[in-house]
């Protein structure tokens, strides 16, 4: 009988030191877990570069999105309709049997400016949601004049934004000047190709995009020829899977011949 008892109590020990043991990892548990998300928060109050990044990186996207469609610009003037959409003209004649002339032999000068006026406001509205962010936890942000550039570069955009950026929080003081940012898109290989095809068909009236190709596998590209000889040029790069529409007429032969 005493040895049934000291079992049952030998038992019961085990158990409340389960338990005990239980516990305790919960509670360390918890308090780990409070220490490694307190600095986390307290990074995204003092460093703007995360929030700024993030929100350039979406405005150049959606500028992209808007201009490769339509052969590189935000509104383009001089275009051809395609699919519902207006289609740029790189090389034009309005006549038959001519070659067209070059109508944007500086087309990646020009993409890139359009690509900087349509972001300059949007990150300008960037920087003030940050600030209301802080603002609503109860820092202050004072911001300085921005100069913004761009520069295209093979599989990528670089854009450089130098604005003052002050911020008191929590008693502590924190300055920012320069934000670069880096997104990977092959908007300048794509407009390289556009601007070859413009300048092959202004030569010779053809380009010769099959053979291409051949020579540069990580492009594909379409040729569409329309009932006005418009010739539309769809460019893939294969990698990213993005697209720019190009319009061209060169060289036309009249209905009939």
């Amino acid at each position: 009988m005493d040895e049934k008892m000291k079992n049952k109590r030998g038992q019961m020990t085990i158990w409340i030191i389960v338990a005990i043991a239980i516990l305790v990892f919960i509670i360390l548990l918890f308090i780990f877990q409070r220490k490694l998300n307190v600095p986390v928060i307290e990074k995204v109050e003092e460093d703007p570069k995360g929030f700024i990044s993030n929100c350039v990186k979406k405005y150049v996207q959606e500028s992209i999105d808007i201009m490769l469609p339509q052969g590189g610009f935000i509104k383009p003037e001089h275009t051809k309709m395609y699919n519902g959409l207006n289609v740029s003209y790189l090389c034009y004649n309005a006549g038959n049997y001519n070659p067209c002339i070059n109508e944007h032999p500086l087309l990646i000068n020009e993409i890139k400016e359009e690509m900087k006026n349509y972001i300059i406001p949007r990150v300008g509205q960037c920087f003030e949601d940050y600030k209301i962010e802080i603002e609503k936890r109860e820092g202050q942000v004072s911001l300085g004049a921005m100069n913004l550039d761009i520069e295209l570069a093979p599989d990528r955009i670089f854009v450089s934004i130098d604005k003052d950026v002050n911020l008191r929080i929590k008693e502590q003081s924190y300055n920012y000047n320069e934000f670069d940012i880096v997104i990977i898109n092959p908007i300048y290989d794509l407009s390289r190709l556009a601007m070859e095809i413009a300048s092959q068909e202004a030569k010779y009236c053809y380009f010769e995009y099959a053979g291409y190709m051949i020579l540069y596998p990580e492009f594909k590209i379409k040729r569409d020829v329309l009932s006005d000889s418009t010739e539309i040029y769809t460019l893939q790069d294969k990698k990213s899977r993005k697209e720019m529409n190009i319009a061209v007429r060169s060289c036309a032969i009249p209905p009939g011949l």
